[in-house]
């Protein structure tokens, strides 16, 4: 999925450059794929942001895996689902 159309399709206002060429890195990083990779291309993107000072609200955070998850298959889609869920669960 191209990273334009899928952004132009998210409200990216009042985000900064920075962190949407983090956004766009990400994305690009896990064209196609699956859950895992997904997962993996996430902790990698937000790791290399925390060293550089970036972080995220939680509505970017949750505006990333909606991007990421456009580039799954309907079933990747699902699985990835239920790893986000299980994971802020255990945040709670």
């Amino acid at each position: 999925m191209n990273f334009d159309d899928v952004f132009n399709a998210q409200n990216t206002n009042g985000i900064s450059p920075e962190k949407l060429a983090f956004l766009k890195a990400m994305s690009a990083r896990q064209a196609g794929g699956n859950a895992k990779d997904m997962m993996a291309a996430l902790m990698s993107v937000s790791n290399s942001a925390q060293k550089q000072g970036v972080s995220f609200s939680e509505s970017e955070r949750d505006m990333m895996l909606e991007v990421l998850l456009q580039n799954l298959s309907p079933e990747e889609g699902k699985k990835a689902r239920s790893m986000i869920q299980m994971m802020k669960r255990m945040k709670k």
